[in-house]
């Protein structure tokens, strides 16, 4: 947008009315309407967009002594932390076709999600936040999932609310807890007895698209102990190495995390492309088989678009950038509550757009309204990602803004 800079001139935000609008009223516009209904493949992202980067707090609870799960100090832990969390950006930034029509009846793929994660960790001492058996719906005799399932009222909510106030940056908080009494007989009896009746599924909040402050959430229970048990006991038990093949088993778990994550960002199990576990390559399928390394193209628009229209804008980083302009070359109304931008944006000749609600900017962005194009302002409010007045809007002759 800067080599526009030098032809053209700045403008105040305000009415502009000079020579005669081609409409009398905002209900005179003709335009798509983009809203919460319009259709993912308006959101896939386009081959030349730069990623945009989404935090992620990898929260490990620790006992009183920061001992008891990863705790950032065993070299050997670190390391498989580091690959299982980097395979997990390398997944999303390298799908494989799978060339199955129960995956996908289209011709188009996209190999790169455009998406990447910042993941930070965070080792927290907290004896109760570690023991997923402290849930009030923590149930010995029906062991499911609801102890593990994140919410607004879940046994670890004042912990994430905390994190979010005083310890990081916003991201999707990530719960590494465990049920203690499982890690306790694998750790200290070399048993997997209780391992065995242990709930390992990992569970996800899905975005929130009307409570634009609401915190995102994940639980991976276990992951710790699971790591445990193959090194003393599996690998042990089978007379396999740890070393040369069976820590290699454990490194899979970036499929898990990946899979997760995609819930977090919107996707379900099944889509309309796909119904449930028909495609075995599918990132969302449940099953250990899978090589969960494929996303149909209208689901990596889904992920955008929840990125631009849900809680997650908050967890995206400031710099993000598609560093591709949005060319608007036909009358468009965005039309949500809350929108945050990736983007500049060109409003070709003679065009309108219409901005509603809250909108968002990355800092270094810019609006150009090329000759007799119209910016329309419905009590919508202009902002940079840093909070503060959006102002960079470029008019060539005879562009206007008006506002509502």
């Amino acid at each position: 947008m800067k080599k526009y800079l030098l032809l053209l001139f700045v403008v105040i935000l305000g009415s502009s009315c000079a020579s005669k609008l081609p409409f009398k009223k905002l209900e005179d516009i003709e335009a798509v309407t983009i809203n919460k209904g319009t259709k993912n493949r308006f959101f896939i992202p386009k081959e030349t967009y730069k990623p945009l980067y989404v935090r992620v707090n990898n929260i490990f609870l620790l006992d009183e002594n920061g001992e008891g799960n990863f705790n950032g100090k065993n070299k050997e832990d670190n390391e498989i932390l580091k690959t299982i969390f980097n395979r997990t950006n390398k997944l999303y930034a390298n799908l494989v076709d799978p060339k199955d029509p129960n995956c996908y009846k289209g011709e188009d793929f996209i190999k790169d999600t455009k998406i990447q994660f910042l993941f930070n960790p965070l080792y927290i001492k907290d004896t109760f936040a570690r023991n997923y058996r402290n849930s009030k719906h923590f149930n010995l005799k029906k062991r499911g999932i609801r102890p593990i399932s994140p919410s607004s009222n879940w046994y670890l909510k004042y912990l994430d609310n905390n994190i979010n106030d005083t310890i990081s940056k916003k991201g999707i908080n990530a719960f590494f807890n465990m049920d203690v009494v499982s890690y306790n007989d694998v750790k200290y009896n070399n048993s997997s007895k209780e391992w065995d009746k242990t709930v390992s599924a990992s569970v996800s909040q899905f975005p929130s698209y009307t409570d634009f402050t609401r915190s995102s959430q994940i639980c991976f229970p276990n992951k710790y102990t699971k790591r445990i048990l193959m090194e003393e006991i599996y690998s042990v038990e089978h007379k396999l190495s740890w070393k040369n093949k069976v820590k290699y088993w454990y490194l899979e778990t970036y499929r898990g995390v990946a899979h997760e994550i995609g819930h977090s960002l919107s996707l379900s199990h099944s889509n309309k492309h796909s119904p449930y576990n028909k495609c075995p390559n599918a990132m969302m399928y449940q099953g250990y088989k899978s090589r969960n390394n494929y996303i149909q193209p209208t689901e990596i628009g889904k992920m955008h678009k929840a990125l631009m229209t849900s809680n997650l804008i908050q967890f995206v980083d400031e710099k993000s950038n598609y560093d591709v302009p949005r060319i608007v070359t036909s009358n468009e109304n965005w039309d949500f509550k809350t929108l945050r931008f990736y983007q500049d944006i060109i409003v070709e000749e003679g065009k309108i757009l219409i901005l509603n609600g809250n909108v968002i900017f990355p800092i270094d962005t810019s609006i150009l309204l090329k000759k007799n194009a119209i910016l329309v302002l419905n009590k919508a409010t202009l902002k940079t990602v840093n909070n503060k007045p959006f102002t960079n809007i470029i008019k060539s002759k005879h562009a206007k803004i008006v506002t509502y």
